[in-house]
């Protein structure tokens, strides 16, 4: 048979790349030969043996062969070692051939383990389509599974993977954590149910290979599964795009997946921060940016007396007064599908937009990418994602004043936090921050934790955890406001109140409410924005955190206690003691030894808890009875 010169010249440069990996290997200490699956196979043994679909598989995921006997024909990457005269060459050379003239038809069969790919069958077919950069390869699959082993984390994480692949789409997928794997398939669902019904269901997996040319392109350096995992999580499926488009997509995703991969420690902006900072954090400063619109996203209603509602009035103050200094504007996104698409034709050309419900994070997420020049705040807790800044207020300060009341008022000794139940762990500095108020003044004081028939989604139910917690004792109670709290004295508009109740739970006394006031922090950060000394954070590099976190308290005014008029006299002089010293950062209601109701130190003595660990904060301390 006459071979093709070209078939020829091709086998040399792929003996050549072969050389080539094989010498790097070699210098490196490595055997550079192809990787076979036996040695991996008997470090953990094999609990069964799964015939699984025929499909196409990513190449780039064949990690080595099933036969030792292959191994030395191959250099590690798949490209041939042996002589052009030898009959393996031949072979290549013919399989090269038939490759430029018609294409390889013949499906390879491989053993999967543990994610990667060996070849049983078809060694030479994939070292001719690897040389051609070919995608993927029709491929029949037999699933090695690994005896369950406690103490390997991969196996763990595999067994894992199993369980997600008898619902989840993505047959092979290989996340960096067994948790991500429950992210994926809620992402995943999500994602499938906005389909079109009436189109054909795609291909997931040719999806996911069609995700990792680009994710190769953009030179990413976070593990493929997780990356995958994240542009699904801000821009759904690849579908209908081309893959320049998508490579452009995950380049400007990369940072991003940066942030992943090496979490900076996110910088904690305090009101005395976005005052006066450091004269070094201004050397990068952009020019002064004085675009003057800023858009206002909401995911509600703003009633006045909602939370909302707080966020809306917090913004037409700001309006009133700055003046014709600033044009703000309101962007609704209830219920909104579409909400990226709104956000970009509406905010694409704002220098600010404040998003004040968390709920938009997945659109807004891919908004903050893809519009650099808007600076994008996002009332949440600290989150890790580029160039998305959020804000919050320190709340617990206000409730630990509430707890100080509580504790001065409470004449049974017993007091009550009332919290819905939730199907999460929330964070829990503001519970935690009541407690420590209540011992503050009485040591002896039992405070109860009550959930109990307390459902997040119907607020008249807090009645139900008050009358719960008068019956186990507690005369003074923080409870979510509800439609039956009438009392004199109790502030319009105010979300939660500290008040006195009888035996059978009926409230009796307004003593304090935790307050917000948004018009302070909207006021001060626009005219900070204005006069471009917020610009630093879009100049920020990988030296600084390119993540900023506005966390302001008592001291920028955006929270505060109101009191009854109980406290008029000496129970009013420690409480705006308190309230002073922390508004002046002189003391902290975190302050060690604090110890969790595990038993475990959290706080050390003589030390305060730093900011980021008191955002996060999810243990309860000590002494704590949860009545749920």
């Amino acid at each position: 048979m006459r071979q093709n010169i070209n078939a020829n010249e091709e086998y040399d440069r792929a003996r050549k790349r072969g050389q080539k990996e094989f010498s790097l290997r070699r210098a490196r200490g490595e055997s550079g030969l192809l990787p076979v699956i036996h040695a991996r196979r008997e470090e953990n043994g094999v609990l069964a043996v799964v015939d699984l679909p025929m499909r196409p598989i990513s190449l780039n995921r064949i990690a080595g062969t099933y036969q030792a006997s292959r191994a030395n024909s191959f250099a590690h990457n798949f490209m041939p070692l042996l002589s052009p005269d030898t009959e393996f060459a031949y072979k290549w050379i013919n399989l090269c051939e038939a490759h430029l003239q018609s294409g390889i038809r013949d499906p390879i069969r491989v053993y999967e383990y543990l994610w990667k790919y060996y070849v049983a069958e078809g060694n030479k077919r994939v070292s001719v389509l690897k040389y051609f950069d070919a995608s993927s390869f029709e491929a029949e699959i037999i699933r090695l599974i690994p005896q369950w082993d406690e103490n390997d984390p991969a196996i763990e994480r595999y067994y894992t993977f199993l369980a997600y692949s008898k619902k989840g789409v993505f047959a092979d997928i290989e996340l960096s954590e067994s948790r991500k794997y429950e992210r994926l398939y809620r992402i995943e669902q999500r994602l499938i149910a906005e389909l079109d019904p009436a189109q054909d269901r795609p291909d997931f997996n040719a999806l996911y290979t069609r995700f990792e040319g680009a994710y190769l392109s953009a030179s990413c350096t976070l593990s493929l599964g997780d990356a995958f995992l994240e542009y699904l999580h801000v821009f759904g499926f690849p579908m209908n795009i081309l893959p320049d488009e998508l490579t452009a997509r995950v380049v400007t995703l990369k940072p991003q997946l940066d942030i992943l991969e090496h979490p900076p420690a996110p910088r904690v902006v305090l009101e005395e921060d976005a005052e006066a900072a450091e004269p070094t954090f201004f050397t990068r400063l952009l020019p002064v940016h004085r675009n003057p619109k800023i858009v206002f996203a909401y995911a509600g209603e703003r009633a006045q007396n909602s939370w909302l509602g707080a966020h809306e009035q917090g913004r037409l103050a700001m309006q009133a007064e700055l003046g014709d200094k600033v044009d703000s504007r309101v962007l609704d996104l209830q219920d909104r599908d579409d909400a990226y698409e709104l956000l970009s034709a509406e905010a694409g050309d704002a220098g600010l937009l404040f998003v004040t419900t968390p709920s938009l994070m997945n659109p807004v997420l891919r908004f903050a990418l893809e519009h650099p020049s808007c600076l994008t705040l996002v009332y949440s807790r600290m989150q890790h994602h580029y160039r998305l800044h959020t804000y919050f207020g320190r709340y617990y300060e206000a409730v630990f004043l509430c707890g100080i009341a509580a504790g001065q008022h409470t004449k049974t000794g017993i007091t009550a936090y009332i919290t819905p139940r939730l199907n999460y762990t929330r964070f829990t500095s503001d519970i935690n921050a009541f407690a420590i108020g209540v011992r503050s003044v009485r040591p002896d004081a039992r405070v109860l934790l009550v959930m109990r028939n307390v459902d997040p989604k119907q607020m008249d139910t807090c009645a139900l955890g008050v009358e719960i917690a008068a019956g186990f004792g507690a005369d003074t109670v923080l409870t979510p406001h509800y439609a039956a709290l009438s009392l004199a004295e109790l502030p319009y508009g105010v979300f939660s109140a500290l008040i006195g109740v009888d035996h059978d739970g009926r409230p009796t006394r307004y003593l304090a409410a935790p307050d917000w006031n948004w018009e302070r922090f909207y006021t001060a950060i626009v005219r900070s924005y204005l006069n471009g000394s917020l610009n630093v954070l879009l100049g920020m590099d990988r030296e600084e955190s390119p993540i900023a976190s506005f966390w302001w308290g008592l001291g920028g005014g955006v929270v505060d206690v109101r009191l009854g008029s109980w406290s008029s006299g000496t129970p009013n002089n420690l409480i705006r003691y308190l309230k002073g010293s922390m508004a002046r950062n002189l003391y902290n209601p975190f302050h060690g030894p604090v110890t969790d109701h595990e038993g475990i130190v959290r706080i050390p003595a003589h030390s305060d808890a730093a900011p980021a660990d008191i955002i996060k904060m999810r243990y309860l301390v000590e002494g704590i009875e949860i009545i749920e």
